[in-house]
């Protein structure tokens, strides 16, 4: 089968899209952690629990979160990645971010995943989870992911560094706004198509959910985080993509996002 490259990616020309040697960085601090008041999202208390899929909690390095409540379809179609965050806060949620996304990805395939009154979900709902989600046909299905991208640090635009910020969220001025930024290492900071191993990706990533830069080869198209882009999850008959090179501004009525909440 001949897989063609997709000419765009959620916005975003794919021609001529070079990879960029980093110089080494000055000493970055480990995180920093933005002082915004945003709204945090209360504990679950939903009326279609049975709508929902439970991702347990996970530690990866120094970063976690707790037990999650997750949509099984994508809702706020057409949106944009600003709009997507502001809409998903009116219903009191938030968007996955990569490492979570991951997660979830992991949870479904292994199908033993729950709903959100404890049951076991039966596999046929599973797989078709995992076909809208994964399977590599026609209609583009994609959703957006909590990841922004930004290049800093340096002098005089050398030794610049790219940084992760996730988190995101609106605060009382109806902001949005981040609350964690870490400087991104141990990643894959070149394009890969059609690229990297699906199974490698889930089971070797980062703390933030991202491809290292020793995965392996295979057919995961994999966009890698440019200056101010952000992410999503996409396929169609071209292929499944990851990608982080995303512009923020860009809206189909393909796109949605996957509303979760805190589970308790």
């Amino acid at each position: 089968m001949t897989i063609k490259i997709p000419k765009n990616y959620m916005g975003k020309p794919i021609e001529g899209s070079l990879e960029r040697v980093l110089a080494s960085a000055p000493a970055i601090p480990d995180a920093t952690t933005i002082a915004q008041p945003i709204v945090v999202p209360t504990p679950a208390n939903i009326n279609d629990p049975q709508n929902y899929i439970i991702l347990p909690g996970k530690t990866h390095g120094n970063y976690s979160y707790s037990d999650l409540l997750v949509a099984m379809e994508r809702t706020h179609r057409g949106k944009n990645w600003e709009d997507s965050h502001r809409a998903l806060s009116q219903e009191n949620s938030f968007m996955l971010n990569i490492r979570q996304f991951a997660d979830f990805l992991n949870l479904i395939r292994s199908k033993k995943a729950y709903d959100g009154n404890g049951i076991l979900i039966d596999e046929r709902k599973i797989d078709s989870i995992l076909d809208l989600i994964l399977t590599v046909r026609d209609p583009w299905r994609s959703e957006w992911l909590d990841a922004k991208f930004e290049s800093k640090g340096g002098l005089m635009g050398v030794g610049k560094k790219m940084h992760i910020q996730y988190g995101y969220g609106i605060n009382s001025n109806g902001q949005l706004c981040f609350t964690s930024e870490f400087p991104l290492d141990d990643y894959l900071s070149s394009n890969k198509t059609p690229g990297i191993d699906t199974n490698d990706w889930l089971s070797n990533a980062n703390k933030f959910g991202l491809p290292k830069s020793d995965v392996k080869d295979g057919n995961l198209y994999y966009w890698r985080p440019t200056d101010g882009s952000v992410a999503g999850f996409g396929a169609n008959s071209d292929g499944a993509s990851l990608g982080c090179g995303g512009d923020a501004s860009y809206a189909s009525s393909s796109l949605g996002v996957r509303a979760a909440r805190p589970k308790k």
